[in-house]
Formats: C-alpha cells, structure tokens, sequence
C-alpha cells in the first residue's frame, strides 16, 4: 500500500509539471529571446544582425547562409509601422511571433509582388488609420518579435543583399500618418 501511494504521488507531480511547463515554457522562452534581443536594440526597433558564424550565433541553429533582421514589439504604446524592401534575386520572408512563440503571419518574396512591404502592427480587435498601401497585421499578444531572414545565394551579393536588408524598419506609428 505504501508503494501505490508513493507511486501515485509521483505521477501526480510528474502530470503537474508537465501541465506547467507546457503553459508556462513557450512564454519564458520567448521572454529570455526578447529579453536579449531587446537589450541589443531595444523595443519597437529593428536590430540587423550579422552574417552568423560560429563566434556570434545567437539564434539556436541559425543558418550560415541566411541574414536575419528582428523587431522585439510591444504594441501596448500603439501599433506599429513595419517597412522592408525585398532584395531581388533571393528568398526574403517576414515572420510574426506572438509571446507563446506561435508563429501567426508570414510574408515572403513571392507575394511582396512591389519588391516592398508596408505593415502594420498592432493589437487584435484594435482598429485604426492606417498608411495607404499597408497592410494591417492583428498580433494576437501586445508583444512578439518580427523576424526578417533573407537568403545569401551569392556571396559576390553579399554586401548589395545586405544594403537593401538593412533598410528594414520597424517604428511607432506616427499620427497624423506619414
């Protein structure tokens, strides 16, 4: 009898924590990611990374060949306006995380037809003036990340890939619209 209660006390925490850490671990991993990301270049602003290579990953698993553009987002100040252009030639996406790390919008190359996108960011159930031209992204969580990768096809490229990747934004909505 003592075995039975032992055991079931043990499948009793084992079930709890189990229930707990699949609540609770998509938002404290993608707090941790927004934390760090945050600290480089703050919220509600585009960080540009590097090339990654063995010395400065710092995404789990990055690909070599890919480079990446990330926006932490707090959309409880206002919505966001996202601005990217697409470099011709390559494979280009953009990303929307929410803060359980469910991805929730994806745009890429093939359907940015003008070789440019103009989003905006904000809260679900919000609504609001908008930019001609934009399109409205509803986050289901006031925070998240937006993450731009573009593909490297060419090294000789490089540099041009770079240029264009770096003219992404991602800033306050200014009102009146610009």
């Amino acid at each position: 009898m003592k075995i039975v209660k032992w055991l079931l006390a043990v499948l009793v925490i084992a079930a709890v924590s189990h229930a707990g850490l699949l609540y609770f671990g998509p938002s404290l991993v993608m707090s941790r990611a927004m934390g760090k990301i945050g600290a480089k270049a703050g919220v509600n602003a585009m960080l540009h990374s590097p090339r990654p290579n063995a010395d400065n990953d710092t995404i789990v698993r990055s690909s070599p060949d890919l480079l990446y553009s990330v926006c932490v987002y707090d959309l409880d100040a206002g919505p966001l306006r996202i601005n990217a252009e697409v470099p011709p030639g390559t494979y280009w996406s953009m990303s929307f995380y929410d803060m359980n790390t469910n991805n929730y919008r994806v745009i890429n190359d093939s359907q940015a037809t003008a070789g440019a996108v103009l989003i905006v960011l904000m809260k679900a159930g919000t609504l609001g003036p908008t930019p001609a031209g934009a399109e409205v992204v509803a986050s289901p969580t006031a925070r998240g990340i937006v993450l731009i990768r573009t593909l490297v096809n060419d090294d000789s490229r490089e540099q041009q890939i770079d240029t264009v990747r770096r003219r992404a934004a991602c800033t306050p909505l200014q009102m009146p619209l610009e």
